[in-house]
């Protein structure tokens, strides 16, 4: 994905969470957002990569 587009996806991400939900942890989205554009063709490893960035926000808000 072109570089541009990713930071009109995050930016477009960034609104809506503040709009619509800002409890959301927005490093959390960020990771989401870079995680399927890192592994495009692997859904199994973006999976895992967004696993691991929600386990690390729920540790850090003591949930977990």
């Amino acid at each position: 994905m072109p570089t541009t587009d990713l930071k009109d996806l995050t930016s477009t991400v960034e609104k809506l969470r503040k709009e619509l939900h800002p409890d959301l942890d927005a490093d959390f989205l960020k990771a989401v957002v870079r995680a399927e554009e890192e592994n495009l063709e692997d859904d199994i490893e973006a999976l895992r990569t967004i696993q691991a960035a929600l386990k690390a926000v729920l540790i850090e808000k003591g949930a977990f």
